[in-house]
């Protein structure tokens, strides 16, 4: 059993604390977080059933390329809507907590269960887990960033359009990079290369002007 839960706590562990750091005992920012779980799960529910008709029709790489895509316009455009809510105007926190909500939603029901269902069946070793583990941080970073993107005007289409086309580059980058390289660590850190660049070029502003005004407020 503790081969697999050391990767799931890596999995899940560094977001949770982040998000437990930007949402403090503020309900309406835990709330952000819930609600940005529920729109990953709406995203992906709403293109399953292209994805199944892209599976029969385009299968191999094309399917992989359309499917990035798609995962690109629905989420982004799932989430710029989201962000819309009142619930999320009551400062940094909450575009940030939805963020790292959304992200933790999909390491949990993409990475950490299925781990779980799987690992006594097939005898995994943590280190074998570990890679999709380290993974699912780049993910949510991925996912903060954008959402940090998207925070600013959340009715802009032109915010919109490059939220969608960095997601969508950014699962291009992952897919191209698992097929040219061959040593899969070598992909995770193409991978989270990409997450620091939009991280530090995006979001780390915000974390840094929320830090800041957080510590004067326990000031």
């Amino acid at each position: 059993m503790s081969n697999y839960i050391a990767s799931v706590l890596i999995s899940l562990v560094p977001g949770f604390v982040m998000l437990a750091r930007v949402a403090g005992r503020v309900s309406s920012a835990w709330l952000a977080a819930a609600v940005g779980g529920g729109g990953w799960l709406l995203a992906l529910v709403l293109r399953v059933p292209l994805l199944v008709l892209l599976q029969t029709l385009t299968p191999g790489i094309i399917y992989l390329v359309a499917a990035s895509v798609l995962a690109g316009v629905f989420e982004e455009s799932i989430r710029s809507l989201v962000l819309r809510a009142a619930i999320l105007k009551s400062g940094r926190g909450g575009s940030l907590a939805l963020g790292l909500g959304w992200g933790l939603t999909e390491a949990l029901l993409v990475y950490a269960v299925p781990v779980s269902l799987s690992a006594s069946v097939y005898g995994y070793d943590w280190v074998d887990l570990l890679p999709g583990a380290l993974e699912r941080n780049s993910a949510i970073l991925i996912h903060l960033s954008l959402t940090v993107l998207l925070s600013k005007n959340p009715r802009s289409y032109r915010l919109l359009a490059t939220s969608a086309t960095l997601h969508s580059v950014s699962n291009l980058v992952a897919i191209v990079a698992s097929l040219v390289l061959e040593n899969i660590w070598l992909v995770e850190l193409v991978i989270a290369m990409v997450s620091a660049l939009l991280f530090v070029g995006i979001a780390m502003p915000m974390f840094k002007a929320f830090k800041k005004s957080y510590s004067s407020q326990r000031g």
